[in-house]
């Protein structure tokens, strides 16, 4: 349990050098644990408390080895999930003096990040108050005249207060009028972003009410579907595929129902094999399937296409480049990954997905993966394996592949930090499993009592070997 005198007992471990390797990566697993925690006065402690601490700053200087590269990246990993919660109040200079004048350029964009993203929310909360102003609402107008990213910035601010209430939402609605005016731009570029930008208002009520009002949906979908009458509208396909799919993400009845010829494009997209269009298939599939009721959407109404698809994406994973086989990965982890408790059809149907993608019951096919050179081909296809074995099925799947226990514990194998960590998530999650033999199931408990970064000592090493 993370504490104020645990997590100072673990800083005075950092001044230990020989220490800091397993303390950071302590110090990582009990933030990840915490962030988003009920306790929220302790949370902003300890993440205020490790912003200030010379003793983490100190692991980010030396990066010469192999040991010290490992804790320079985990003491990176915490200075981000801490300013990933930072709040601007009076201490920010003295918690932040560190980062800022830090010699490392990675850690002051952090920092800068971090300090950006709070301006943002201050400047909305600001404008709230403001937006009724006959000078405000020129002020903007004025900043539309201009170049792109300008107009861009003004854009996604108008979105993020209308989706806050529907009375936000009528106060800039003249920006918005002029941002879907810009989807008539010859730029195709441009009207992807604005498309892009657009998005989160369809994740409320309201948001989606005044998108239907001005019919985007209809005149997005009318443009997939002459797009041959049209060839410039082809670039704008990627960008309407993502559109439609972070659409279906909190919408899904919405999409998967009502557009049946922008679900027909998705599939032909994916089904295709053309590699340039294929990571904007792959990021609509992930959002179209996210939910569960997209996922019963889907099988409902397309079941030999999406089965089809399975299958295709099995056959990209063996073909493709690196990068599409992590996307590949990343797309199957999140379909995977249920939103809660999964109901009976949810389960059985993930289970009959998993078949069509393994061809057969067993993880046989995940092994070349994990045991790739490339360490993000490796890190995805585990993190997709974790995302699997949350169901109970998965779990008797990794059970029944001879060897995969055996790989997942074999310490000796592993050398970069990220393929380390997500073995060992993997490995909590399955040490809490009853379908293991008590033998397996003290072994995967030992493992995860050990951490992510235990190195056996040479005198155990020794003493096996006798």
């Amino acid at each position: 349990m993370m504490s104020e005198s645990w997590i100072r007992e673990k800083i005075e471990n950092l001044r230990i050098e020989e220490n800091r390797l397993t303390t950071l990566s302590e110090i990582r697993v009990r933030l990840n644990e915490i962030n988003g925690s009920t306790n929220s006065e302790l949370e902003l402690f300890i993440m205020n408390y490790l912003l200030s601490c010379p003793e983490i700053y100190s692991c980010v200087e030396d990066d010469s080895n192999s040991e010290s590269k490992q804790q320079c990246e985990l003491a990176t990993d915490i200075l981000s999930i801490c300013m990933s919660n930072l709040r601007i109040n009076n201490d920010m200079p003295a918690i932040l003096e560190r980062a800022i004048t830090h010699p490392r350029s990675h850690i002051q964009a952090m920092v800068f990040n971090a300090i950006l993203r709070e301006l943002q929310s201050i400047l909305s909360i600001l404008l709230k108050e403001r937006l009724g102003q006959e000078a405000i609402k020129l002020k903007l107008l004025n900043m539309l005249s201009s170049n792109e990213t300008i107009k861009c910035r003004v854009y996604e601010l108008a979105v993020n207060l209308a989706k806050q209430s529907p009375s936000l939402l009528h106060q800039v609605e003249f920006l918005l009028d002029c941002a879907l005016s810009e989807l008539d731009n010859d730029d195709v570029l441009f009207q992807v972003n604005i498309l892009e930008i657009l998005v989160p208002l369809s994740g409320q009520n309201h948001g989606l009410l005044y998108l239907e009002n001005r019919q985007v949906f209809e005149i997005i979908s009318r443009r997939v579907e002459y797009v041959d009458q049209n060839p410039l509208d082809r670039l704008l396909i990627p960008g309407i595929m993502r559109f439609f799919g972070k659409v279906a993400s909190v919408q899904p009845q919405k999409v998967i129902v009502g557009y049946p010829a922008m679900l027909n494009t998705f599939f032909m997209s994916i089904l295709s094999g053309d590699v340039s269009i294929l990571p904007a298939a792959l990021d609509t599939f992930a959002n179209l399937a996210q939910t569960n009721k997209g996922k019963l959407l889907l099988e409902k109404g397309y079941p030999e296409l999406i089965k089809s698809t399975f299958e295709e994406i099995a056959s990209y994973l063996k073909n493709l480049s690196s990068d599409l086989k992590n996307r590949a990965f990343n797309t199957l982890e999140l379909i995977f990954r249920t939103e809660e408790i999964s109901q009976p059809k949810i389960e059985e149907l993930l289970h009959k997905w998993f078949k069509y993608l393994a061809d057969g019951n067993t993880m046989q096919f995940l092994m070349d993966f994990c045991r790739n050179p490339f360490p993000d081909i490796k890190v995805a296809c585990l993190s997709f394996i974790k995302s699997v074995c949350m169901h109970s099925w998965g779990v008797v799947a990794l059970r029944n592949t001879a060897g995969f226990v055996e790989y997942l514990l074999d310490r000796k194998i592993e050398f970069d930090k990220e393929a380390k960590y997500q073995k060992f998530e993997l490995i909590r999650l399955l040490a809490d499993s009853d379908d293991f033999d008590v033998q397996t199931n003290l072994q995967l408990r030992t493992y995860v009592n050990e951490g992510p970064y235990f190195v056996q000592s040479i005198l155990d090493i020794a003493t096996e070997g006798s």
